[in-house]
């Protein structure tokens, strides 16, 4: 197809959906229950205006009447088998049973009424599995028994989101980052609102093949939404990948959509208990060879749940209730090393390997290697003599330890405890108040605490450490909560309205014990060995990477409302969404490694270029290899020395030291749509319609966000900036003019965004579902549609607080004793 041809389609398909918006059809998805069409029709085929429909089931009973046409539908049934009826004077009451519906998707049940007695019933059996003829939407629906029988990963139902075709291993969904997915519960938003995907600051929920024994690792697993979803607690998951209709228009990504479950008639309950212990498991090869013993671990998850009805009270209809809790002992255990100073280099011996190979040494002059004449500096030596425990890993050269020779420096390896507790639960009240009125609520609340090995203590150094035994001091505690509450009214037989609203508390800290001076006195703490965390002589790692501290908290209102309107053949949906989320984020450490604790590093890490002696004079070593470093860890030579200011106020006043960068942000979505699905022919539907999604820019409670600017202070347009320097350079000149930044309130009058909103994100959709007549198990779905994907958290709130100005990193590089930088 030529490219003129295929803007001229293009074209047409917009023109489309712009003549179908002003006709005023809309059609879309529920995202907490499912939806029932079908046609009346009597043995004739001709249809069956004003006959009384009812939709019964465990606890539910929904009625509708017939329009001109012959078609009915409910457009919020909650997930479950039903039994579907059609009665009218003059003939018997048609009747089909064993019709399932599922969340987010359309059943479609045609009833064909016989002539007889309104006493009379005919019924039918559904068989086999109902296709979705209704839109091109491509996508799966898993019932509770598919989700607790299926292997899954930690049991968690996000699992299956990565089983879809188009799906990577990490969650990336046709092609879009894979932190573009949306995590629709019970109606209302749950998506982590920093990194879209729960698997990059804190531990995931779901993904690790290990059951939980390799610990909650961040970066690991799939993507998934701000709280856990395991098995036991969802009725019904879909995940819609592609061709997703216009009430959607989120993200980039996957639709996928968790429903509660909801007490019944009938009581109903469970109890559950998984069990696994490292017992069963031999012992590692590297452990042997040091006599460490295999770490004591054993996984340990229990639950129950449990739903009914509650009698009815003064407001008439019915209630229910379930209920569910789920916890998780892990006194997790795992082997740890560390690189310590032997008792030679402990003592001021250094050995120079002259040929790693073969391991062939020489002891140094020490009268080259020291012409100051000090010997081992002081409080080097006192912190290795207090705080350092013996080496029991003298094959460390050999082993996963790239920082340990085995002569200079050896290894010490132990086991660590840590341990990890959660308490998860959730809980759903449904109110009847009728066949026209329903009502829930459903609240979830999650309680982690995890100990990890970024940072731990080997030397006693905190208040109930001991030496040689390693304790953790780093803390990963998670505490989201969600709310949501939904209203459907059934208006007309032919009109429902679905109003939902939410509100997600996403909580997570990284708590660590920072880098305190090991001996008093000190203005930091000193790192013999540099910037890594297993290559530092020290009793615990002060590195920034692994101890920076930080928290984020979110609060996240969303609002949601849907009309859905059936006119003749078309099923009309139309409604928007309103957003606001609240992020609170604070943190110590500057994005680049230079955290707001003092820390002086003696020697550096392996390649990094930055030992240098030359001041010193005499026949001490200038190359940056082993055996300098070495030397600057035993003499005390800071070859680095860093910490990190923060600024505040429309000035950037200079805040005192070890005060913690924090911004208070607000952001506001917008979004409407409006869309039909026009059931042309009973094997064949059309949809078609248009999204409309505003992403205002943040708003810092404060302040706090800068803008480049130029030598006047006026704000740099990206495009004029490259324009000019595209222009320039036709010419043969350079464009390099003067910037800086400022905050956005100094700015002009006083700016209130740093950038301007985007206004041109029109999503419009079109897609088609044929069921031909020659193969009645075949639906041939097309479509297309344009999404704009979505800004998480760490583009609009933590980036910028790292921004110039705003965080002051110091660095004094190659220190000289001269005291020159």
């Amino acid at each position: 197809m030529t490219q003129l041809r295929l803007r001229w389609l293009f074209v047409t398909f917009v023109a489309l959906g712009c003549v179908l918006l002003g006709a005023n059809h809309a059609w879309a998805q529920t995202t907490n229950a499912g939806t029932v069409v079908g046609t009346v029709t009597d043995p004739s085929g001709a249809v069956v205006a004003g006959a009384s429909v009812t939709v019964s089931g465990p606890g539910v009973t929904l009625k509708a009447t017939s329009n001109g046409a012959g078609q009915y539908f409910f457009a919020s049934v909650p997930p479950g088998t039903y039994s579907i009826s059609a009665a009218k004077s003059g003939f018997s009451v048609a009747k089909t049973v064993g019709v399932v519906v599922q969340v987010g998707t359309q059943a479609t049940v045609n009833l064909k009424m016989a002539v007889g007695s309104a006493s009379e019933t005919v019924e039918v059996q559904v068989t086999g599995e109902e296709l979705q003829t209704l839109n091109s939407t491509v996508g799966q629906t898993l019932g509770s028994e598919q989700l607790t029988s299926l292997p899954s990963l930690n049991h968690d139902a996000n699992t299956f989101t990565s089983l879809q075709p188009g799906v990577s291993v990490e969650g990336a969904v046709a092609g879009a980052v894979n932190d573009q997915s949306t995590f629709i519960l019970d109606g209302g938003n749950a998506t982590n609102d920093m990194d879209g995907g729960n698997n990059v600051y804190m531990g995931t929920f779901a993904g690790d093949p290990t059951e939980g024994q390799a610990g909650m690792k961040t970066g690991v697993g799939i993507p998934t939404g701000a709280l856990p979803t395991p098995t036991d607690s969802v009725q019904e998951a879909t995940i819609n990948t592609a061709n997703q209709t216009a009430d959607f228009d989120n993200s980039a990504g996957a639709q996928v959509e968790f429903v509660t479950p909801r007490g019944t008639n009938h009581w109903h309950g469970g109890v559950y208990w998984y069990y696994l212990d490292s017992g069963v498991g031999a012992n590692s090869w590297e452990n042997n060879q040091t006599d460490t013993p295999l770490s004591n671990y054993h996984y340990n998850r229990f639950g129950a749940k449990a739903g009914g009805f509650i009698l009815p009270n003064k407001w008439g209809g019915r209630t229910y209730l379930w209920a569910w809790y789920e916890g998780l002992r892990y006194p997790n255990a795992q082997t740890v090393e560390a690189t310590v100073p032997s008792a030679a280099m402990e003592s001021g011996t250094l050995t120079e390997i002259t040929n790693p190979n073969t391991g062939a040494t020489s002891t140094f002059n020490m009268a080259s290697i020291d012409p100051r004449g000090i010997g081992i500096n002081p409080d080097v030596q006192a912190m290795w003599t207090k705080y350092e425990p013996t080496g029991n890993d003298l094959t460390c050269a050999s082993d996963i330890n790239p920082y340990c020779d085995g002569v200079n420096t050896v290894g010490f390896k132990a086991n660590i405890s840590l341990p990890q507790t959660s308490n998860d639960a959730a809980i759903r009240l449904d109110h009847d108040f009728s066949a026209k009125w329903h009502w829930f609520a459903s609240y979830r609340f999650y309680r982690l605490n995890l100990a990890t090995d970024s940072q731990y203590d080997i030397g006693g150094f905190f208040p109930g450490d001991t030496k040689g035994t390693p304790a953790a001091l780093s803390s990963r505690p998670q505490i989201p909560s969600y709310y949501v509450t939904g209203l459907t009214t059934n208006i007309t037989p032919s009109t429902t309205n679905d109003l939902h609203y939410s509100f997600l508390r996403d909580y997570w800290q990284w708590g660590d014990d920072n880098a305190p001076p090991q001996l008093s006195g000190l203005g930091g703490a000193l790192e013999p060995g540099g910037e890594t965390q297993f290559s530092v002589l020290a009793p615990f790692n002060v590195n920034s990477q692994d101890i920076r501290t930080r928290f984020w908290d979110g609060h996240d209102n969303f609002l949601s409302d849907n009309v859905s309107m059936l006119k003749g053949n078309h099923l009309i949906q139309f409604g928007g969404q309103y957003q606001r989320n609240y992020d609170y984020h604070q943190r110590s450490d500057n994005g680049g490694g230079i955290n707001f604790t003092t820390t002086y590093q003696l020697g550096d890490s392996v390649g990094a270029g930055l030992v240098d002696f030359s001041d010193l004079g005499g026949g001490f070593p200038t190359t940056n290899t082993a055996a300098v470093r070495n030397a600057a860890e035993v003499y005390g030579i800071v070859t680095e020395a860093q910490t990190a200011y923060t600024r505040s106020g429309p000035s950037l006043t200079l805040q005192p030291p070890l005060t913690h960068a924090f911004d208070q942000s607000v952001i506001d979505y917008y979004n409407v749509y409006v869309s039909d699905t026009w059931h042309m022919k009973p094997s064949l539907t059309l949809n078609y319609g248009m999204g409309y999604t505003i992403e205002m820019p943040p708003v810092e409670k404060n302040g706090k966000q800068t803008v480049l600017v130029d030598a006047a202070g006026e704000p740099v347009k990206s495009a004029d900036y490259l324009k000019e320097r595209e222009t320039l350079a036709e010419q043969g000149t350079v464009y390099n003019p003067e910037l800086g930044f400022s905050l956005v309130g100094n700015v002009g009058a006083g700016e209130k965004y740093p950038y301007n909103p985007f206004y041109g994100s029109f999503s419009p959709r079109v897609g088609i579902a044929w069921n031909p007549s020659f193969s009645k198990g075949t639906v041939i779905r097309g479509g297309y549609g344009r999404i704009y994907g979505r800004l998480n958290g760490v583009d609009l709130v933590l980036v910028p607080l790292l921004g110039i100005g705003l965080m002051q990193p110091v660095q004094c590089k190659t220190a000289l004793s001269s005291g020159v930088c």
